[in-house]
C-alpha cells in the first residue's frame, strides 16, 4: 500500500511552519516562509506563504504532492465567522490536498499542548484565549477578542491598567505606587502627565502597552500592593477563561492538563500560583502544565485525527521519537 502523508500548518504575523508526517504519526520534515495571518499579507500572500512553507517541507522529504492526503493550517487572525467562511473557501485552493481545513491558531496550540487528549490550554501574551477538548469530540474556545473588548488578563491587560492605575495614583484617586517612576523610565519622560502624550499623541500600541506588563510583574514580587492586585486580576481573568472551557465541557471531575502559554506566565508563582489556585477550586483534579509540543505539531496531530479517526498511543508515540529527530 501507498505511504500516505499529513501536513500540518502553523501561520502567524511573522512566519508560517509547515510539518509533514506519515500516517502512523512520524514526522518526516519541515519548512518555514514568510507571514500567513491574512489581515497582515492577504489572501494571495497567505496561500502563497502556505504553499511556500509546504514546498520546501516536501521537497526535503522528496514526497510526491498526491501523496498528501490531509492538511490543517492553524492561522493568526481567524477570529469570527466571517473569518472562517473566508479563509476555508480560499485557503484551500491551493491544492496540496484532499481535505484541507483552516482552523484557530488556539486549536493547534491546544492539541499541541495535550496531544488531542482531554485538557485545556490558557494562551497569555500580548492577548488572551482559552480553548478545550473533552476527548470526546467536543471542542470549546473562549476570549481571544482583541484588546479593545476581550483579552483580558494578558499582558496589554496588565500594562493598560497599571497606565490607569499610574494615572489614579497621580490624581490621588488611588494608592501611591511604584508604578509612576517606572512607567516614567519605561516611556523615557520626566513628567507622570507625559503618559498621556505617549498614549494619545505618539499613539502607543497594543505591543507597546503589552511591553509593560514585565514591569508590573516585577514590582508586584517587590511588595508593591497596586502591581500586586492588577496581578492578582490578570491571574483571575485567566483562571476565568479557563473555568468557563472547564464548565462548558463539563470536565470538573475528570484529570486534565492545563497548558499555559504566553509571556505572561513566565512571571512564575506570582501569576501561576493564583491562576492555579482558583482553577482548583472548581476543578480540583486539574494540574497546571507546560505543553507537551507546540501548535505546529498540533496541527499535525488534528490532520492525523481526521485521517486516521483517532490519534491512537502507537501515533502519539511515533510523533514523539521522530520530534526528537527533527528538531
Amino acid at each position: 500500500m501507498e505511504e500516505e502523508y499529513v501536513v500540518g500548518f502553523d501561520g502567524g504575523a511573522t512566519k508560517t511552519e509547515a510539518i509533514i508526517a506519515k500516517s502512523d504519526g512520524t514526522l518526516v520534515s519541515s519548512g518555514v516562509s514568510g507571514p500567513s495571518n491574512y489581515h497582515v499579507v492577504g489572501i494571495d500572500g497567505a496561500k502563497e506563504a502556505i504553499f511556500s512553507s509546504f514546498e520546501i517541507a516536501r521537497k526535503k522529504a522528496n514526497i510526491s504532492l498526491k501523496k498528501v492526503k490531509v492538511a490543517v493550517a492553524g492561522l493568526a487572525g481567524l477570529d469570527c465567522s466571517y473569518d472562517d467562511r473566508l479563509l476555508n473557501s480560499s485557503i484551500p485552493q491551493i491544492g496540496i490536498a484532499e481535505t484541507f481545513r483552516v482552523v484557530h491558531d488556539s486549536l493547534i496550540a491546544l492539541y499541541g499542548a495535550t496531544s488531542g487528549r482531554i485538557g485545556v490550554i490558557v494562551i497569555a501574551g500580548t492577548g488572551s484565549v482559552s480553548a478545550g477538548t473533552d476527548g470526546k469530540g467536543n471542542k470549546v474556545r473562549v476570549g481571544g477578542w482583541g484588546s479593545i473588548i476581550g483579552d483580558e488578563g494578558s499582558a496589554y491587560f496588565i500594562g493598560v491598567t497599571a497606565l490607569k492605575q499610574a494615572m489614579k495614583a497621580f490624581d490621588g484617586r488611588a494608592k501611591e505606587t511604584k508604578l509612576i517612576e517606572e512607567l516614567k523610565k519605561a516611556l523615557s519622560i520626566t513628567e507622570t502627565d507625559e503618559i498621556i502624550r505617549k498614549v494619545y499623541s505618539e499613539k502607543m500600541s497594543v505591543t507597546e502597552i503589552a511591553s509593560l506588563a514585565p514591569i508590573v510583574t516585577k514590582l508586584a514580587k517587590e511588595g508593591d500592593e497596586v502591581s500586586a492586585e492588577i496581578v492578582r486580576n490578570a491571574a483571575e481573568e485567566l483562571a476565568i477563561l479557563a473555568k468557563t472551557v472547564i464548565t462548558r465541557l463539563k470536565i470538573q471531575n475528570e484529570i486534565f492538563p492545563i497548558a499555559t502559554v504566553g509571556g505572561v506566565f513566565k512571571a512564575g508563582d506570582i501569576i501561576l500560583k493564583p491562576f492555579s489556585d482558583s482553577i482548583q477550586k472548581l476543578a480540583p483534579n486539574a494540574k497546571v502544565e507546560k505543553p507537551k509540543f507546540g501548535p505546529g505539531v498540533g496541527s499535525v496531530l488534528i490532520a492525523l485525527e481526521i485521517l486516521n479517526g483517532r490519534i491512537t498511543d502507537k501515533i502519539l508515540q511515533n510523533v514523539e521519537t521522530s520530534y526528537k529527530k527533527l528538531y
